[in-house]
């Protein structure tokens, strides 16, 4: 397997999927600031110009999420996506779809200024990814992981949200999210992949 990836982009949560499932894979970093995800070759890979991108086989994959539930369907211990048709299943869904549907929204544009001008969020985007998060409030207040005791690939696609919201400073003092990330990121894949 082959990963396009930049740091500090979406294509975190594909490496750090690809770290939890321990399967060998190159890591190809792309600059951004030199256009390397425009070039003609690259387009090949992934026709908008974005990371990430991951090459598997004869079969090109875009859309972090997708590559995270991809990968998590592709390990034979399945650890980190509950059985087909199970009620776990639909609430992985559920916290896949929430995080890219509903946290993305709120957390993209702060991210984007801090990524590109060092500004933090303001007060105003604090409050509205609060009352995003809120629907998780008492969920992560009672259980370590999104489905449980159990850390899925859905922890990873939203836990990729907070990371953001962290690093624009949304998430000063809002519990429970702000312990479940100091978990989410004492994982030593979670490390290894943050690790530029």
């Amino acid at each position: 397997m082959k990963l396009y990836h930049s740091p500090g982009t979406s294509a975190f949560r594909c490496r750090w999927m690809l770290e939890e499932l321990g399967t060998p894979y190159e890591l190809v970093n792309l600059s951004l600031g030199a256009g390397e995800h425009k070039r003609p070759e690259y387009l090949q890979i992934h026709p908008l110009g974005s990371v990430p991108a991951l090459v598997d086989g004869d079969n090109n994959f875009i859309e972090s999420a997708a590559i995270v539930m991809h990968l998590a369907d592709q390990d034979p211990e399945q650890r980190f996506a509950p059985a087909l048709a199970s009620p776990a299943r639909g609430h992985y869904y559920q916290w896949i779809l929430f995080a890219m549907t509903s946290l993305y929204p709120a957390v993209h544009n702060p991210y984007l200024r801090k990524f590109f001008r060092g500004e933090d969020g303001t007060p105003e985007e604090a409050q509205a990814l609060a009352r995003q998060l809120a629907i998780t409030d008492e969920l992560l207040a009672r259980q370590p992981f999104l489905l449980g005791e159990s850390f899925s690939a859905a922890d990873i696609v939203f836990g990729g949200q907070l990371v953001w919201a962290d690093a624009c400073g949304l998430l000063q003092g809002r519990e429970p999210h702000a312990a479940y990330l100091e978990r989410l990121r004492a994982r030593p894949a979670f490390q290894r992949a943050a690790a530029h």
